[in-house]
């Protein structure tokens, strides 16, 4: 029997192989325990489905990528340092591309509740990718900016499945385009973000501003009044 550490990444591996011999669709659990001569049991100790398969292969390639990266790579512009990074994950996946046809044919055989985790999956690394490339992810424009590069990365993953170049000039150059379209739309965003805190620090400022006077005004209304210069005595004596 394999160490219980090597079971997910053998499940990993047959499932790919099966995915490549046949219709991702008729694959089954039983199917992938059985080619990775591992028992029932101990497959359903590791992964629930096929679709929790597929997410441990993305952070698997996540893994990878981020194992191979060089701090010297830094020193690039953010633009090259992403397609840099993102190629190296289609260089990894090269070695899957049959058994990817096959899953993406298929739709990932998902679920409505596989699917959102799936988006939450790629999400998580994309987000790994840009931080690997040295951009920010955090806050509103972060997200976004995840979001952004999710889609540039699913229509340039369709366009590398078709691209049967040995170096995919074709993809990194369809890639530089969707990045540069992309890269556009974030300095939009980052410039309206900009000014919608500008308005919103302002419109902040303005509240408490009238919020203190109002304050004040509640505090003259109730204070006591001054005490009256004439005294019991002055007046019994007029």
């Amino acid at each position: 029997m394999p160490p219980k550490k090597d079971i997910p990444d053998l499940l990993i591996d047959a499932a790919l192989k099966l995915a490549t011999e046949r219709d991702w669709h008729d694959v089954t659990m039983i199917d992938i325990a059985t080619r990775a001569g591992i028992s029932v049991a101990d497959c359903y100790d590791h992964c629930s489905s096929k679709a929790d398969i597929l997410r441990r292969f993305v952070k698997q390639v996540d893994r990878e990528v981020l194992a191979d990266l060089d701090t010297e790579d830094f020193n690039e512009p953010g633009h090259d340092r992403l397609i840099a990074v993102i190629m190296a994950r289609f260089d990894i996946l090269s070695r899957y591309r049959p058994a990817l046809r096959s899953i993406i044919t298929s739709g990932g055989d998902l679920g409505p509740a596989d699917g959102l985790r799936a988006i939450k999956t790629h999400f998580g690394a994309m987000r790994w990718m840009l931080e690997a490339a040295g951009f920010q992810t955090s806050g509103l424009h972060g997200n976004m900016r995840v979001a952004g590069l999710t889609a540039v990365y699913a229509k340039t993953f369709k366009y590398w499945l078709d691209d049967e170049t040995t170096d995919f000039g074709p993809t990194m150059a369809y890639l530089d385009r969707e990045l540069s379209k992309a890269a556009g739309w974030d300095r939009r965003v980052e410039k309206g973000l900009g000014k919608a805190s500008s308005i919103c620090g302002k419109i902040s400022k303005r509240c408490r501003n009238f919020s203190f006077k109002k304050s004040s005004d509640a505090d003259e209304r109730t204070a006591p009044d001054a005490p009256s210069d004439t005294t019991p005595s002055t007046a019994a004596n007029s």
